[in-house]
């Protein structure tokens, strides 16, 4: 499922054209945890347009509504909760750690056979993922930031899922599919599931930029991404900047 992403062209450009990062206006008071719980969603949010420091995105209505029915499947509250409790529970990441292990054999088609053991109808899906993360090993292996290598693709892609779980429960709330507290329970319990798994928010970029590349491979979309977050940790006005994960 794609991470509600409106891929025109004067999206891309904006991407690699970012000032700073959205700030809402009329945004209400939050206490700082609750702007850091926010900001696990700051990559997904600055692609997509979004507010960076508020629970409304800030978004036209007509776009939150076509990007969760197009992207994500979400037309109701029951589709709403279900995307949301799958990515609590399970995400990409559950493609990622059976195929990580399977990408040290050189032998693409034991590697498939093994996926399509292992994924049954899903296997289809699985195997162009293993063919993506390939791809981005083979290109950003020796990256010095968010390198496709074994230090930093062992430690996982929670990241990816805790990010896109941020936005969607924000989009959520927009869309009315769910209430006030249910989005901040979910962001919240996102958050900590980021602190528990990462030191910093530059190993959670990493994380969430593996993701990426494993879902979409290498790709002008994924540049943008390594854009976004590089100026996330140089950008004297970034939320990561100001406000560390701990």
């Amino acid at each position: 499922m794609e991470a509600f992403m409106f891929q025109t062209l004067k999206q891309i450009v904006r991407i690699f054209t970012i000032e700073d990062f959205a700030k809402n206006p009329d945004a209400p008071l939050i206490d700082e945890a609750d702007r850091r719980a926010l900001f696990v969603g700051l990559i997904n949010s600055e692609q997509i347009t979004a507010y960076a420091d508020s629970l409304t995105t800030g978004l036209p209505k007509d776009r939150v509504f076509q990007g969760l029915t197009e992207a994500w499947d979400i037309y109701d509250v029951k589709s709403a909760r279900e995307i949301i409790e799958w990515l609590r529970q399970a995400g990409h990441r559950a493609y990622y750690d059976e195929i990580y292990p399977l990408l040290k054999s050189s032998d693409q088609e034991k590697r498939n056979r093994l996926i399509e053991e292992k994924f049954g109808e899903c296997a289809p899906e699985a195997i162009e993922f293993a063919d993506n993360l390939a791809g981005c090993i083979a290109s950003r292996g020796d990256n010095g930031f968010a390198a496709f290598n074994d230090e930093n693709m062992k430690k996982g892609i929670l990241a990816w899922d805790l990010g896109r779980l941020v936005v969607i429960a924000r989009l959520c709330f927009d869309a009315g599919y769910i209430d006030e507290k249910t989005a901040w329970e979910v962001i919240r319990s996102a958050y900590e599931a980021a602190a528990k798994r990462y030191p910093n928010w530059k190993e959670f970029a990493i994380s969430y930029l593996i993701g990426r590349g494993m879902f979409g491979g290498d790709s002008m979309m994924l540049n943008g991404l390594y854009s976004i977050a590089e100026k996330a940790f140089e950008d004297d006005n970034s939320p990561w900047k100001n406000i560390p994960l701990k």
